[in-house]
């Protein structure tokens, strides 16, 4: 019942005692068992010497024994006086006639001692009430009747085995008070501190690594609670720094503007980072997602290259997000992770690259062809001038045509001119703004293209009183851009009048150019600021337009770290506003 109650430790602990208890039986088991072979052995030769002496002795008191010579037989006898060996001479009725430690007359009548009455030999071991002492008797009979005894006395063996059996009994009661100090000692000792240990060995196993761990004052586990204490704190400080190493490698992996993907042989992700989860959506970071769901062919027939060919060169990717057609440049690095092979895919997106491509390629054809308009026009008319006789009229028309042309090509130029020289100071580190004020700005703006309005019919107004408002920018290029939007308005939005408004909500500076003409339908407002885009194509080049004013305007404001927009409603009119960081 009791091992019933105790825990599976505390029996392994009980063990090593009761190990103990039963090498001391073993022992002493072993000690008896050899100390009861050591008293055959021993009554084995005791009875052997004692044979052969009773033998001997009878064959030389033979002589004297057959002739009655009782004195010579005694005086034989006296030789062995006070020697271990004692020697007894019985005449057939039982009278001792000679003994070597005892006077004959005086011992009492042995017909009735078992080593006589078994003659003609025999062997008795038992108790001498002469001698008072365990003896050995060996008996021979001669013919005459006579009876030769030879002992030895057995005390010695006697003490051994007495002494051998206290031995074992002490050595069993040693044995098992040393098992109950030891039992004791584990129980009380070393089992507390043990669970203490274990506890706390079983807390930091399950990540708990601020445990206390408990440390004995002193015992065989001291030195045990020291190492683990210091395995822990070792392991607190390495964790900690796999913790560090761990969020510094998230946080440069996540932070990666472009996709990286960690993917098996078998195309599943293992490891994705956050552009990559807005590249190819949420779903990559599923359990055992597989590229094959993303339904990229090209992609598909890239990773199959990068596990199988020996050299890995990257390769451009067309790639569907939703509808929207990206050009990716893959490249794939192959690695190992627990022995087995991945492959490390980094994706760059070249969409706005080819995009600004195109721009650049559709910037080229645009400006070609506005180039060549003019261009055509001005060859053909100087041809004409050359090689055909004209009057007056006609050297004035053609004279009106070069006129209109070369004006058109030189704004043409002018524009592309201040594009690019805004586009350069894009890109500049430091900017040499100085203080503008917005309001005088705006008052001077309307009085310059007042001409131009009133030639046009239109009212241009000035929405004041202009509250005073000062920013850090250049001012030419800020007149430039609101001569822009009133000249546009001016030229196409057919309103009867425009009004300009300055005015300031929080940190940002408006100024606004209103008009109420013929409005911009809704499908041209979100390319209304891209270069030589036009609404209205043959009216802009009619009017001379480049094509390119609302673009320097964009450019302007970008440079100015603002922005434009643009609201419109058709037949009722158009707002333009510029948005100033005060």
């Amino acid at each position: 019942m009791l091992l019933m109650k105790l825990k599976r430790r505390d029996i392994e602990f009980l063990v090593v005692p009761l190990t103990f208890l039963s090498l001391v039986v073993v022992a002493v088991l072993l000690l008896v068992i050899q100390f009861r072979t050591f008293g055959h052995s021993y009554m084995r030769e005791a009875r052997d010497t004692l044979e052969q002496q009773a033998h001997f002795i009878s064959r030389v008191l033979r002589p004297d024994l057959q002739l009655n010579n009782i004195a010579a037989v005694a005086h034989y006898i006296d030789v062995f006086q006070g020697k271990p060996l004692r020697i007894t001479v019985i005449a057939a009725s039982g009278d001792v006639v000679a003994d070597s430690d005892a006077i004959a007359s005086e011992m009492e009548n042995h017909a009735d001692r078992p080593e006589v009455l078994e003659a003609p030999e025999a062997c008795v071991e038992r108790y001498s009430e002469t001698m008072k002492r365990h003896l050995l008797y060996y008996s021979v009979r001669i013919d005459e009747g006579w009876t030769v005894r030879v002992s030895m006395p057995m005390d010695v063996l006697g003490s051994a085995m007495n002494s051998m059996r206290w031995t074992a009994a002490f050595a069993i009661f040693l044995g098992a008070v040393l098992t109950a100090v030891l039992a004791l000692y584990f129980f009380l000792r070393v089992a507390p501190h043990f669970n203490k240990l274990q506890a706390s060995a079983v807390a930091i196993a399950n990540g708990n690594l601020d445990a206390v761990i408990h440390q004995p004052r002193s015992g065989i586990l001291r030195e045990l609670a020291g190492a683990l204490a210091r395995m822990t704190q070792q392991l607190k400080s390495r964790i900690c720094e796999l913790d560090q190493e761990r969020n510094d490698f998230d946080m440069l992996f996540n932070t990666l503007r472009e996709p990286l993907l960690l993917l098996s042989y078998q195309g599943e992700v293992l490891a994705s980072n956050r552009a990559a989860v807005k590249l190819l959506g949420s779903e990559i970071r599923a359990d055992r997602f597989r590229m094959d769901q993303i339904q990229s062919p090209e992609l598909m027939e890239y990773l199959r290259y990068a596990f199988t060919e020996a050299e890995l060169h990257s390769r451009e990717i067309a790639f569907d997000d939703h509808g929207i057609r990206r050009f990716l440049l893959a490249r794939a690095v192959r690695m190992e992770r627990n022995g087995v092979l991945c492959i490390l895919l980094l994706l760059t997106d070249l969409t706005d690259l080819r995009r600004l491509e195109g721009f650049r390629s559709d910037f080229v054809a645009n400006v070609s062809h506005e180039l060549k308009t003019p261009l055509t026009a001005i060859v053909s008319t100087v041809e004409t001038l050359v090689e055909t006789p004209l009057d007056e009229n006609g050297r004035a028309k053609c004279l009106e045509i070069l006129t209109r042309q070369a004006r058109r090509l030189n704004a043409l130029v002018m524009d592309v001119l201040s594009l690019a020289a805004i586009e350069r100071r894009q890109s500049a580190r430091k900017r040499d703004f100085t203080d503008v004020r917005l309001d005088v700005l705006a008052s001077e703006v309307v009085t310059l293209c007042q001409d131009e309005s009133e030639r046009a019919g239109i009212r241009l107004v000035a929405q004041t009183p202009f509250p005073e408002l000062t920013i850090r920018g250049d001012a030419q290029l800020l007149e430039q851009a609101l001569i822009n939007l009133i000249t546009n308005a001016v030229r196409y939005s057919g309103s009867p009048d425009i009004v300009v408004g300055v005015k300031k909500e929080e940190k940002t500076a408006l100024i606004t150019v209103e008009d109420h003409g013929c409005g911009i339908a809704e499908e041209h407002l979100p390319r209304l600021f891209e270069r030589f885009y036009r609404v209205h194509k043959d009216r802009s080049r009619e009017r001379g337009g480049t094509g390119l004013g609302l673009a320097i305007v964009k450019h302007i404001l970008l440079l100015h770290r603002g922005r434009v927009s643009v609201t419109s409603t058709p037949g009722k009119g158009t707002i333009f506003t510029l948005h100033l960081p005060c």
